[in-house]
């Protein structure tokens, strides 16, 4: 019997095989309810907050609303360390998010009001699709106050 062609592929991966990556974050993506939570900035809506409610789902993550340019995009930085840390901790996605409730307002990250409603959503997509819907970030690049 003839051997197929390796094609520079290696066969012998010793005592890496199976190798795997353990994931350190949430999953960004949901497709299960979550809940979600405004995030502001100086008064202003900056983006969505959400978690999957899912025992079976480990998903969580921050959407600027439409328009907040790097100023939304500069929210997400703070926003994913703070999923992460709470992830490391061993914290339900939907736990991670409520715990921002009334916490003071991050200057580059902003924050969830004490008052805030929580909204349930059917998936994740359904965030991206509210944060499209939203009021306008008024200019990509401007901070409130700045």
């Amino acid at each position: 019997m003839t051997e197929p062609p390796n094609y520079g592929r290696p066969t012998g991966f010793g005592d890496l095989s199976p190798f795997t990556l353990e994931r350190t974050e949430y999953i960004g993506v949901s497709r299960t309810p979550v809940c979600c939570l405004p995030v502001t900035l100086g008064g202003k809506l900056l983006g969505f907050l959400w978690g999957s409610i899912s025992v079976d789902e480990d998903a969580a993550g921050f959407r600027p609303v439409h328009g907040a340019g790097a100023v939304g995009f500069d929210a997400g930085g703070p926003w994913r360390g703070r999923l992460k840390r709470a992830r490391d901790k061993g914290v339900a996605p939907a736990d991670a998010v409520r715990r921002w409730i009334g916490e003071p307002e991050d200057p580059r990250a902003g924050g969830v009001p004490a008052d805030a409603v929580e909204r349930m959503l059917p998936d994740s997509d359904a965030v991206l699709t509210l944060a499209a819907q939203s009021p306008r970030w008024a200019t990509p690049d401007s901070r409130p106050g700045g």
